[in-house]
């Protein structure tokens, strides 16, 4: 059976993971990219070494000069997406203490 702190939790995970890449785009369009890139630096070093290692098990088939680069970015807003959406939950749990906390003391 679910209870209400097991709803809540749900909730929780879903709204934050619809706002990770809805903050994703409001940064690019608010031109704060480069905030943004600054921030995901170690976590886009991996998506270089996921990609490497996609394109050399899948081998991209055509394309010339852009050959990987889908491949490449997907990787890349997955990986920022994950990172984003963690950050937003921790943050989400904090606050809700905080004010849990400051309930209780009222």
């Amino acid at each position: 059976m679910m209870t209400d702190r097991r709803k809540r939790l749900i909730r929780d995970l879903v709204v934050t993971g619809i706002a990770a890449p809805l903050v994703i785009v409001v940064l690019i369009v608010v031109h704060a990219a480069r905030g943004l890139v600054w921030a995901l630096m170690p976590i886009l070093y991996l998506g270089r070494a996921i990609t490497a290692l996609i394109e050399r098990l899948f081998p991209p088939q055509g394309g010339g000069w852009f050959e990987g680069l889908g491949t490449a970015l997907m990787v890349d807003f997955v990986l920022a997406w994950i990172a984003i959406w963690i950050v937003l939950f921790a943050m989400l749990k904090l606050m809700q203490k905080w004010i849990d906390r400051k309930k209780r003391e009222a």
